[in-house]
């Protein structure tokens, strides 16, 4: 007998079906639209089909968010652990996104010490964890900044996982707001960046990265900008699955 859908599963169900997919279609044909017509439109049409391709883009995000999370609340997002090289991932990223930080005028560079050892991660979940750090650096740091990944396997205080943090010279967090930003639909900073995103990307990195049994936190001051770490468990060769702790909330 099968087993009836949750009302989760249905509502993760019709966000896919019934929004993602009109919204793929509306961005394909103003895609199509602004490119048949690129030489005949005038510079505020243009800049209004610019504004809808880009709202429907960042709605089209906070869907996969919500599904994301409705994933990790009932416990349905499944991790594929397997040995990773952190600082390979970690570029890899980085060139991936290399645009993003070129157009807003920044440099970031990766750091990892030679001989660093394999982790046990999803692959595809832990790069996703980088681009939403990697991403929210971006928004938060003014042109000409800087952005530091660094990776330490030897840290005392962290004995059996490498950590990986995330340093921008950006804004900063206030105190009071420290505990907020891995919190769902939170949005901290100033008030012209906090419409950019969903309010959900460290909240997922945060997760993803404790069902694979690290941890998460944030060290940050106003003004002088935020560091996001994250642990990865060292791969045990083998050993079918690494000795993960209990997921918990990090430090603040």
């Amino acid at each position: 007998m099968n087993q009836k859908p949750t009302k989760d599963q249905l509502a993760s169900g019709y966000l896919t079906h019934e929004l993602k997919t009109p919204l793929a279609s509306i961005r394909f044909a103003l895609e199509l639209f602004l490119d048949k017509n690129a030489a005949g439109l005038q510079a505020e049409d243009r800049r209004l089909l610019d504004i809808a391709r880009r709202n429907v883009s960042r709605l089209s995000l906070l869907i996969n968010d919500i599904m994301e999370l409705s994933k990790i609340q009932t416990g349905r997002l499944k991790m594929q652990p397997e040995p990773a090289d952190p600082g390979q991932l970690a570029r890899e990223t980085a060139e991936d996104m290399d645009s993003w930080v070129q157009r807003a005028g920044l440099k970031l560079t990766v750091n990892a010490p030679e001989n660093c050892p394999l982790v046990f991660v999803d692959r595809r979940r832990t790069v996703q964890v980088l681009m939403n750090l990697f991403s929210n650096a971006i928004k938060f740091t003014p042109s000409g900044g800087h952005i530091d990944v660094t990776l330490k396997a030897d840290d005392p205080g962290h004995a059996g996982f490498v950590v990986l943090s995330v340093k921008d010279t950006g804004c900063g967090i206030a105190p009071e707001d420290i505990r907020k930003v891995f919190g769902y639909f939170v949005q901290v900073g100033p008030p012209d960046k906090r419409g950019e995103g969903s309010g959900l990307g460290l909240s997922l990195a945060r997760s993803m990265t404790e069902i694979q049994g690290g941890i998460m936190w944030v060290d940050s001051r106003p003004g002088e900008g935020s560091t996001f770490s994250f642990t990865m468990p060292v791969y045990v060769p083998g050993a079918e699955t690494p000795a993960l702790p209990a997921p918990c909330f990090g430090k603040m």
